[in-house]
């Protein structure tokens, strides 16, 4: 049975040697230019733009003066039936907010607001892009992994057979390896059932258009900023949510202007004219409007938007901190974690160790299975604490997109 195993020596080496060159995968595909065709074809930035665009022509709506009023009456005398009258009066009221241009500068800003909420949807549809392609790198690296332990696998299901067939074997052992060979095959298949639905919903973001996928697409790395503070501030200005929470102050503010000016009495000119047989009168009209009770507390409702609106930024601001720092912490950690679990791969020799030792007969079949198993599972670990360290890294650059 030693000769055997000896004979299948070579078979072992080569197994190993390729475990031990597939410890950490490469970066490589451009992960920008799918998000750039995403983003180009995306079906609800699409509707999302459109919704913009009629926001801004409504906001643009109502910016000139009322139209005016024309008034024509005919009258006539029930006594002098020969006597008849005409009136004419043409009149058009005066707005304080249209006429110091208060109403188009709120409007400016209604749009600048509207075109922020499109880069929060932008922001949302481009992070959930990017997961994904972390979730189809993970899942190729893990394909990766477990087509290298497949072929191990069916190595040990060849090499105990022909045991058998000679006679050094025996049945339990060549159950065992196909057992193990069988568990690996269907690991395999959900991952690439998982990777199929993940590449369907990319392309569905795409507008149902294939992407340029390679087969073995890994996630482009990104690094993590050398102090977050200052990183942070230099995104700040930038971050769509802060900038919406900033824009919407501004917003109130103005509207608190715009609600004063309704308070002060509006004026309307107009023009009169007065016919009847025997003589015609002209002139002028002019009117006023003054606001008892119709603005009653709309200034100090007003004023109550603008706190609103600037304890509303006050917590997105430190929502959106908070949370950027704590990808920044679990970046850091992660990478940490990573480098360590790479030194002890690279360190560890127990698979290359259980395998002389399966070759002198020192242990059986199912100990070299369950100690490769642990080694296996360590390599498994690692790919995942990968996933997790591009997860965290890439909600850290979510702004940056």
């Amino acid at each position: 049975m030693i000769m055997a195993y000896m004979k299948n020596k070579k078979i072992f080496g080569f197994l190993i040697a390729g475990m031990l060159l597939h410890i950490s995968p490469v970066y490589g595909q451009d992960n920008n230019k799918i998000l750039q065709l995403i983003e180009q074809n995306n079906t609800q930035l699409k509707a999302a733009r459109k919704s913009t665009s009629a926001e801004t022509m409504d906001n643009k709506t109502g910016l000139n003066l009322k139209n005016p009023e024309i008034e024509f009456s005919h009258k006539w005398n029930t006594k002098h039936p020969n006597e008849k009258g005409k009136e004419l009066g043409i009149t058009q009221e005066l707005e304080w907010d249209v006429i110091s241009g208060q109403r188009k500068k709120l409007a400016r800003s209604k749009n600048e607001l509207s075109e922020m909420q499109f880069q929060q949807t932008r922001t949302s549809v481009m992070a959930d892009a990017q997961m994904k392609l972390v979730e189809l790198s993970y899942h190729n690296n893990m394909i990766k992994e477990l087509q290298l332990q497949l072929q191990h696998a069916d190595s040990l299901v060849n090499i105990y057979e022909t045991l058998l067939q000679n006679g050094n074997g025996n049945v339990l052992d060549v159950n065992r390896s196909k057992l193990n060979k069988t568990s690996i095959q269907t690991e395999l298949q959900n991952l690439n059932a998982q990777k199929k639905c993940i590449i369907e919903s990319l392309c569905n973001m795409n507008d149902g258009k294939e992407l340029p996928l390679a087969d073995n697409f890994t996630f482009t790395m990104q690094g993590i900023p050398e102090d977050f503070e200052a990183w942070f501030k230099s995104i700040e200005p930038n971050i769509p949510d802060l900038k919406y929470q900033n824009k919407n102050i501004e917003i109130m503010k103005k509207n608190v202007q715009t609600t004063k000016s309704e308070m002060i009495p509006s004026l309307s000119i107009g023009y009169r004219a007065e016919f009847s047989n025997s003589e015609s009168m002209h002139g002028f009209a002019i009117g006023m409007s003054i606001p008892l009770w119709e603005n009653k507390n709309k200034v100090k409702k007003s004023k109550l938007e603008v706190e609103v609106a600037q304890s509303n930024a006050k917590d997105k601001y430190r929502t959106v901190y908070d949370e950027l720092k704590k990808q920044y912490i679990l970046s850091v950690e992660l990478k940490e974690s990573l480098q360590k679990q790479q030194q002890a791969l690279n360190e560890l020799n127990t698979v290359t160790l259980m395998n002389e030792a399966l070759q002198k007969g020192e242990i059986n079949l199912m100990d070299y299975l369950n100690e490769t198993a642990r080694y296996y599972e360590l390599r498994k670990n690692k790919i995942q604490t990968e996933k997790d360290f591009l997860t965290a890294i890439s909600l850290l650059h979510i702004y940056e997109l």
